[in-house]
């Protein structure tokens, strides 16, 4: 069932419909596209500091990610603890592999930048918009994260100052 429920994380993605949609594009306007792609003037020195956007977004990704898992000190064991964890960690999981997944081809393309050709500015483009995906969707997932954690410790507050309140006027 996990196995599953991993798939599912990773087809039923905005990344995946992304890359899907880069696919769709090419393959029904790719000649048009390669045309405009032509009249273009690109700057080969803009086009080499370029590559520091997809692998700055892949490193935000990897470091602050884990912020999603392990939110703080005194909240981590909460989140630990809650039934549904592994579900989170599949996002997680799948999040992480998406972020080197997409980062590889964008390295190879800068790799290969003299010859880069429309082909190539095409796979760097859709998987950078699928690793900007991926990083809103991380950054979605701490928001969450911190808000409900929040949540519980209102409620356990709240519960402890009802007792405290209980216990002092039963005294």
């Amino acid at each position: 069932m996990r196995a599953l429920y991993y798939l599912r994380v990773f087809f039923l993605s905005f990344e995946f419909a992304c890359s899907f949609f880069g696919i769709a594009l090419i393959i029904l306007f790719g000649p048009s596209l390669r045309s405009s792609y032509a009249d273009l003037q690109l700057n080969s020195e803009a086009i080499k500091w370029l590559m520091l956007f997809p692998v700055g977004i892949a490193a935000w990704t990897l470091k602050e990610g884990v912020r999603v898992l392990f939110p703080d000190g005194k909240h981590a064991k909460v989140l630990h603890e809650w039934p549904d964890y592994w579900r989170l960690k599949a996002h997680f999981n799948i999040g992480v592999l998406n972020s080197i997944a997409y980062s590889i081809p964008c390295i190879l393309v800068w790799i290969v930048s003299p010859s880069i050709g429309f082909t190539g500015a095409w796979v760097f483009l859709t998987c950078t918009i699928a690793l900007s995906i991926n990083a809103f969707s991380f950054y979605g997932a701490s928001i969450a994260v911190r808000t409900a954690l929040l949540r519980v410790q209102d409620v356990t507050n709240s519960h402890n100052s009802l007792k405290n309140d209980a216990a002092s006027g039963a005294s």
